[in-house]
């Protein structure tokens, strides 16, 4: 089977929808499909550098335009042959090139999060109308999602997944250092990073590594200032992907403090959870909701309660048998429900299904949490 991938950016570009598409490539690559990707490339990319399975087309970006890339190269390499075009949204240069090109093909639509602007929105409408199948990875993004009212019938939820053996590899943190907290991410207002600041100051024994950049990262590093506790919170800034192991195994327990259903799933999540960290979230009503199960996997904290959060990290900072606990929890609900073979092979059973015989596609509900 010739499946193409319409994406955004790939790897070596870090990112939950660039784990995504590169998992899914990969994995059908290396059971025997022909996977390719399209995606965009920009100055100041990381190079490639290792070898893939997948075959990966990169245009050219000459600069972006709000959110979106100037890749006239992308609509030209898009008329590639192909049985099935996975596309991810949001990514409106993919929608107008699909839109513009004639093709037989079936139509996969994964849905990763809605458009931020309207204006977007009706390149997006035609590809999901034409779309045979639309996944989402949690029940969440179905509730959550203005896009797809009307559309729900050709919805299908296959939750994203991780190669857990990467993750298994990490060791345990170093015996006898100050606990240590761990975020990654892009630095942006929903991340709610000011608010776990504004805790870690009240854990005087917690260090905070902070992985990743964004427009909030100057601002940040000023309200640390401010905090007197620039000496305990260490920037990294953008990091490697396939070096991000070495920052987890210093950590003992991840932090997502999102404060806007923005932050739709969480793949980081997952991999802090695939190496035996437990992990602590914020209510959000999204997807993440389905991936850390409190009390068992991490902690939750209501969104923008810097006390809260400052109590969760204390108790975990503190009770090392509670962090081995929740840890050794994570770890199975991952092989249980997120794996990367999984969500391969759910997604190549859905491939044979779009172009088979045409009927209804219907909602899939994640099997009951353990």
């Amino acid at each position: 089977m010739r499946i193409l991938h319409l994406a955004k950016y790939y790897w070596p570009r870090s990112g939950g929808m660039e784990r995504v598409v590169q998992g899914l490539a990969e994995g059908a690559a290396e059971r025997g499909h022909e996977a390719e990707v399209l995606a965009v490339t920009a100055f100041g990319d990381p190079r490639p550098g290792q070898r893939r399975r997948a075959a990966v087309t990169r245009a050219w970006s000459f600069a972006p335009v709000g959110t979106q890339e100037l890749a006239p190269g992308y609509m030209r390499a898009a008329w590639k042959r192909a049985d099935v075009i996975h596309l991810h949204h949001p990514n409106s240069l993919a929608d107008i090139t699909y839109a513009l090109r004639v093709s037989l093909a079936p139509l996969v639509v994964t849905q990763h999060a809605d458009y931020p602007s309207f204006k977007y929105r009706l390149p997006s409408q035609y590809v999901l109308w034409r779309a045979e199948a639309i996944v989402v990875p949690s029940l969440a993004h179905v509730a959550l999602s203005s896009e797809l009212r009307g559309f729900e019938d050709k919805v299908t939820v296959i939750p994203f997944g991780i190669d857990e053996r990467r993750w298994e590899l990490v060791p345990p943190p170093p015996p006898g250092n100050p606990p240590r907290a761990l975020f990654i991410g892009r630095l942006l207002p929903y991340k709610g990073v000011d608010f776990l600041l504004r805790a870690l100051e009240q854990v005087p024994e917690l260090r905070l590594d902070v992985v990743g950049s964004g427009p909030e990262l100057h601002r940040l590093r000023t309200l640390a200032r401010a905090l007197a506790i620039e000496d305990r919170v260490k920037w990294w800034g953008e990091y490697p992907d396939e070096d991000l192991p070495r920052r987890m195994a210093d950590a003992d327990f991840l932090v997502l403090p999102s404060v806007s259903v923005q932050e739709m799933f969480g793949m980081v999540l997952l991999e802090a959870m695939a190496a035996g960290r437990p992990v602590i979230t914020t209510a959000v009503p999204s997807g993440v909701r389905e991936v850390n199960s409190p009390g068992v996997t991490g902690l939750e904290v209501p969104i923008r309660d810097v006390e809260a959060l400052a109590d969760a990290m204390r108790t975990l900072a503190n009770d090392p048998r509670l962090r081995e606990r929740l840890g050794a929890a994570g770890r199975a609900r991952v092989r249980q429900r997120f794996t990367v073979g999984a969500m391969v092979e759910a997604h190549l059973d859905l491939y044979r299904r779009v172009r088979g015989p045409k009927g209804a596609i219907v909602v899939e509900k994640p099997p009951p949490s353990p």
